[in-house]
């Protein structure tokens, strides 16, 4: 189970011929919805001119929630209330000895200190290892929705979501509970391979490989971990619908940008629109 995808698909790939961006439309409405990368690195910019041909069409760009607020210190204050162990409690105290063993001794190898980590719940260690190694490796740049979320406030765009920033903290909250050895062990052997891999997923996002980020990203959890792909992944998307269908009824034009994971497999939003008799096309200026 690869953790780290569910977070970034990053690495620099840059010469394909399509991306992971879509036109979807229906009696005369239209929207574009572009799978993106939340981490990137410096070399992975410009991005797709399809991305910058949708964004200069759209009257409105919507992402997964509103970015300005999640950046807020109140906000961030509620994460971390969310994702820190109370009472004297540690991650110690919730995983088998050999996990908590392999995690102090993968720690010892980085810049980190363990002590400063262990009131951390998994998904903040997670996410706390992630970056650091991201940074070693010079691939923690902005991604794609930060990158729009800038442009778009510069441009004085009207913006939106697809969901509260509450439900946002939630599902991040609940990932790996109940499985924090799994989500442990999971993540300090996908350090190892992060540049690989990484690589391999920027490429199928790049290049708009539908199966190959579903097999890579999604296959092993739909199997090991339903509860946790019906939590980041199916309950979300159903719950978008609602809202992605009201943007195809406005004579404006949206531009939806959402986690490249969100749009593929049967239970991505591409497959849920087409099932709803949407055109879903490939986006080409």
């Amino acid at each position: 189970m690869r953790y780290l995808i569910l977070l970034c698909l990053l690495v620099p790939f840059h010469a394909f011929a399509e991306t992971s961006l879509w036109k979807v439309s229906k009696a005369g409405s239209e929207i574009f919805i572009g799978g993106t990368i939340h981490v990137l690195s410096i070399s992975d910019y410009p991005l797709p001119e399809e991305f910058e041909q949708a964004y200069q069409r759209a009257d409105m760009i919507v992402f997964e929630t509103d970015l300005a607020i999640m950046a807020q210190p109140e906000v961030q204050q509620q994460f971390l209330q969310r994702v820190i162990y109370r009472n004297g409690r540690t991650i110690e105290d919730y995983v088998r000895p050999q996990t908590y063993q392999m995690l102090v001794d993968y720690v010892a190898s980085t810049e980190l200190r363990m002590e400063a980590l262990k009131s951390f719940k998994p998904p903040l260690l997670m996410i706390t290892l992630l970056m650091a190694e991201l940074n070693r490796l010079g691939m923690a740049n902005i991604g794609v929705d930060d990158y729009f979320n800038q442009k778009a406030r510069i441009d004085g765009k009207v913006l939106g979501e697809l969901e509260s920033f509450q439900v946002e903290l939630s599902v991040i909250e609940k990932m790996g509970k109940n499985h924090e050895d799994e989500m442990i062990l999971s993540t300090i052997k996908e350090m190892k391979e992060l540049s690989s891999v990484m690589h391999e997923l920027k490429q199928a996002w790049r290049s708009g490989n539908s199966f190959l980020l579903e097999k890579i990203g999604i296959s092993d959890m739909k199997v090991e971990y339903k509860d946790l792909y019906q939590l980041l992944l199916v309950n979300r998307n159903k719950a978008w619908m609602p809202k992605i269908e009201a943007f195809l009824k406005t004579p404006e034009i949206e531009f939806i940008l959402v986690g490249a994971l969100h749009l593929v497999g049967s239970d991505g939003l591409i497959s849920r629109l087409r099932a709803m008799g949407y055109k879903v096309e490939r986006f080409k200026p």
